[in-house]
């Protein structure tokens, strides 16, 4: 029996430090909130979803950095002041606390996350989709990406050879690039269309205004259907 007794106390000791060191409470860790399976880890600021697990985390205070560990069927964080990871073979959705943050979807993942001052990128093989919070933000669309959608502001939006990419810009001072193969469409809420909103380098070649002249497409993009008219 006393065996049995240090056993169970040895366990609720355990969960107890798992969960103080999760709050960031003690030995002057920062203060981080990380909820969701008992599977997350929370050290010093990052929330760790080790692979496999699936987990959910909210930063309390920066500096937050969230790392998915790979294989993650779903693996829900926010960043503040720090990065968002999502590891190869993951389904990751990462949220902004507060500026800066920055995303980081490895190849074969399936990732969404928002940017604020800082990059986005989508590895190779990679669906992502970006939100920009605040400006500067850049989109990074590597390569082979089946879908890659980003907002950029003060920033570039890059997509990638063989990618299909949609972009937008926040402020009206961004650089967008399609290259090689790459499907692309930009997004001109404007309704200006190739009279100031356009692909600073189209590798395909000439880029074309859409009907009702709210996107501009290059390479293969295919135009979307112009808004009905109210």
């Amino acid at each position: 029996m006393p065996r049995l007794v240090r056993a169970v106390f040895s366990n609720l000791s355990s969960r107890l430090s798992a969960t103080l060191l999760c709050l960031g409470l003690g030995l002057g860790l920062s203060l981080s909130s990380c909820g969701g399976p008992p599977t997350e880890q929370c050290m010093s600021g990052d929330c760790v979803c080790p692979p496999g697990a699936s987990c959910d985390s909210v930063c309390a205070a920066p500096p937050c950095h969230a790392v998915c560990e790979g294989d993650n069927p779903s693996c829900v964080a926010e960043c503040g002041n720090g990065d968002c990871t999502c590891a190869t073979g993951s389904t990751c959705s990462f949220g902004c606390q507060s500026p800066p943050c920055h995303v980081e979807c490895q190849a074969d993942s399936v990732c969404s996350g928002a940017c604020a001052n800082g990059d986005c990128t989508c590895a190779l093989g990679s669906d992502c989709a970006f939100e920009c919070d605040a400006g500067p933000c850049h989109v990074t669309c590597a390569g082979d990406n089946p879908r890659c959608d980003g907002t950029c502001a003060n920033g570039t939006c890059e997509c990638g050879p063989g990618s299909t990419c949609t972009f937008a810009c926040l402020d009206g001072n961004c650089q967008s690039n399609c290259q090689e193969g790459a499907s692309c469409l930009l997004s001109c809420p404007g309704g200006d269309a190739k009279q100031g909103c356009d692909f600073n380098t189209c590798a395909a070649g000439e880029t074309v205004a859409c009907p009702g002249d709210l996107f501009v497409a290059c390479g293969a993009a295919q135009c979307p259907p112009p808004e009905s008219s109210p």
